[in-house]
């Protein structure tokens, strides 16, 4: 005798339908968060720079009270500090900026360029079409234009370095007194549980974006250097960008070497010169991406690939190149976060490259 058939499954309506909720809630609040970051850019990002300082800070913070200053003292210091480098980094950005645009540079920039092209036809093993007087016509206004695009964000430097101030003051304020409401409300046994996962999460984070950013300026220190040495035009203006791009992996090192070995090709008749500057500037990137930086930071970006790439270019849509730098220091921000919670340390495996 044959069993009988066994009954088709029961599907719970209401698991799927759940299910469905909760993946129209996401997308609905992944578009909400694009727009509302498009939209208040003015407000949030100088918040994100400023909690990106505050992370940065925290070592300085820590070194200070050390060595016997005052908590309050230090952050007065750190306040300094930061106001200084910004106003610095202002300075250098208009300076190099205002070299850029001398049109009688750019225009020998165009000859030169004209010139190499020129004897690469001439070199070429088949018959090339004749090559007309200046048949780049690269147009100074065109280019005042381009560099004013890149450039227009720093017009507002000024505003944004305020806003940037105000928001590290307040938040300085909250955490001196943060540890009190935290303690007042969950009591104080669970407060002082929840502050140890707090200062775990915040010592985690400091340290890998000060070791970043101290990587980051040895590399454009040492980049300024080798270009200083070369006489490469706009040195400085490399130097930084070698700096703030080094935050981008993969893409960001590779960009910002490009530019400058580009220059000195058009710059330099002799060959040997950009070609010594090449190989200096890729040197520095390997060194310290393959052997400073994994030694500082104990081990590499422990993130995935992917993730990286998809960070980038969502920051970069939604802020373009502010934030691009700020993409992958926020995810490791958010990974971070995730591995010191025991309930999200699943999710936080996921997003690492392991």
């Amino acid at each position: 005798m044959d069993p009988a058939p066994l009954p088709p499954p029961v599907v719970d309506g209401s698991i799927f339908l759940r299910r469905l909720r909760m993946a129209t809630y996401a997308v609905v609040l992944f578009v909400l968060a694009i727009y509302l970051l498009e939209k208040f850019e003015r407000i949030l990002q100088p918040l994100f720079i400023a909690l990106f300082l505050g992370f940065l800070t925290n070592p300085i913070h820590r070194w200070l009270v050390r060595r016997g200053l005052p908590s309050l003292f230090a952050y007065g210091v750190i306040v300094l500090l930061v106001l200084l480098g910004v106003s610095l980094f202002g300075s250098l950005v208009a300076a190099n900026f205002a070299g850029v645009a001398d049109q009688e540079k750019l225009l020998q920039y165009e000859k030169r360029l004209e010139t190499k092209i020129r004897d690469v036809f001439e070199r070429l093993p088949f018959e090339t079409p004749k090559l007309e007087d200046r048949f780049l016509r690269i147009s100074y206004t065109d280019l005042l234009a381009a560099g004013g695009a890149a450039f227009g964000r720093f017009r507002d430097s000024t505003t944004l370095a305020a806003l940037t101030v105000l928001y590290i003051l307040f938040m300085i304020a909250e955490k001196v007194s943060f540890p009190g409401r935290i303690a007042l409300a969950f009591g104080e046994q669970h407060g002082t549980r929840i502050m140890a996962v707090v200062e775990s999460i915040n010592l985690a984070i400091s340290q890998y974006i000060a070791v970043k950013t101290l990587v980051s300026a040895l590399a454009g220190i040492l980049s300024y250097a080798v270009l200083a040495v070369f006489d490469v035009e706009l040195a400085a203006t490399w130097g930084i960008l070698i700096f703030l791009l080094n935050y981008i992996p993969y893409l960001g090192s590779l960009v910002a070497c490009a530019l400058p070995i580009v220059l000195s090709f058009l710059q330099f008749d002799e060959m040997w010169k950009p070609i010594a500057i090449a190989v200096s500037l890729i040197g520095i990137q390997q060194v310290i991406g393959t052997w400073v930086e994994p030694r500082m930071a104990g081990q590499r970006l422990d993130v995935s690939p992917l993730l990286i790439v998809l960070s980038l270019a969502f920051w970069g849509f939604v802020w373009g190149i502010p934030g691009a730098i700020l993409a992958v220091p926020l995810l490791v921000m958010v990974k971070i976060i995730l591995d010191n919670i025991p309930e999200t340390k699943p999710i936080a495996t996921l997003i690492s490259n392991r």
